[in-house]
Parts: C-alpha cells; sequence; structure tokens
C-alpha cells in the first residue's frame, strides 16, 4: 500500500474522530490529495464542509476547488457531493445540473438528493417518479420514502414493493430509515390514487 493510501485511511478515521485528532486528520488528507489521491479530494472536502471545527469562508472555498478538482478527475460521489454542496449554497440550477450528472454515473446517493432538489423547486412529479424508479432497482431510502407517501394497501404501493423485493436481497436491506415529519411532503396529486 503507498504513502498516500496510508495517510487516506488513518486521515478519514481521524476525521471522523474529530476533537484533538483534528489537526491531523487535516494534515494526512492534505498530504494524500497533494500526492494525488482522487478519494482523498472528496474525503478533505467532505471534513471541510461538515466536520472541520475552524471552518470558514476560505474552508469552503477550498471545499469546492477540491469537490469541483475531484468531479474533474472522475473521483466517485463528487459530483453528488459538489451537487448536494452547491444546493446548500443555494445555486439550485447548478445543484441540478451536477445531481443529474452524479445520476446518470449511477451514484447510488444521487437520485434521493436529486428528489429532495427538485421537490423543493417545486417538481414534485419528477421528484416522486425518480424515487420511485429509484426504489424499484433497489435504493432503500428511496423505497422508504416512496413507502410513506403511497396508500399502504394500493397497488403502486405493492408493485414498487415487488420490484424492490426483486432488486434486492434480504440482508441488503436498511432496516429502517430516519425521515423528519416535515420532510417529503409531495403535492398529493402527483402520486397515484389506486
Amino acid at each position: 500500500m503507498d504513502d498516500a493510501e496510508q495517510w487516506f485511511r488513518r486521515g478519514d478515521r481521524l476525521a471522523d474522530e474529530g476533537g484533538p485528532a483534528e489537526a491531523e486528520a487535516l494534515a494526512l488528507l492534505s498530504a494524500a490529495v497533494a500526492a494525488g489521491h482522487g478519494p482523498a479530494q472528496l474525503r478533505l472536502a467532505t471534513f471541510l464542509l461538515h466536520q472541520y471545527s475552524d471552518a470558514d469562508a476560505a474552508s469552503h472555498a477550498e471545499a469546492l476547488r477540491l469537490l469541483d478538482e475531484a468531479v474533474a478527475a472522475q473521483v466517485p460521489g463528487a459530483r453528488n457531493m459538489l451537487g448536494v454542496t452547491l444546493w446548500d449554497d443555494g445555486a439550485l440550477d447548478d445543484a441540478e445540473d451536477c445531481l443529474r450528472a452524479a445520476v446518470a454515473d449511477a451514484d447510488p446517493d444521487a437520485p434521493v438528493n436529486l428528489a429532495g432538489l427538485l421537490h423543493q423547486k417545486g417538481a414534485d412529479a419528477a421528484a416522486f417518479a425518480l424515487l420511485r424508479q429509484a426504489a424499484e432497482r433497489g435504493d432503500g431510502p428511496a423505497y422508504w420514502i416512496v413507502m410513506r407517501l403511497l396508500p399502504p394497501h394500493s397497488r403502486a404501493a405493492r408493485e414498487v414493493t415487488v420490484a424492490y423485493e426483486s432488486a434486492t436481497s434480504p440482508e441488503d436491506r436498511p432496516v429502517c430509515v430516519l425521515i423528519p415529519a416535515d420532510q417529503w411532503q409531495l403535492d398529493a396529486s402527483v402520486l397515484p390514487t389506486d
């Protein structure tokens, strides 16, 4: 295993610990990035955006730069993370473009994120269609959201469940997914009624 991979792995573990380990995590992930380790770009950006205690405008800008570079290098997950970050920043159209590209790249986290963005933009029919497609392909969070939206004994709920179960094995299905009560309140007129 090369040094960059070792720095990445240790930095990743320390980043999750936080506190006193934070400075070493930052140094290790930065060293891995400097050595050209693509996944370290994504991990360092995520750390700067969501875990770094000294986060400020400069660290946010650095995270965006890292995400842009990771997208250019085709690091798995980078388009999705850039899309979510742009969404958080209020750049909805740019976020949608990134998330659509992530869905096209088959990023497993992108469909639910894109559906959430579409819902925020008022495109509930498109959001539901995307969630349903993802659920039928075996996406656990999408399945739980769709089942929360559909009447439990409806034909649509049965169809989605059959497709979801065909696409997954029991041990791969999440036992539960946390969905806050105020999220995913899609316009009922876009949902199947039977």
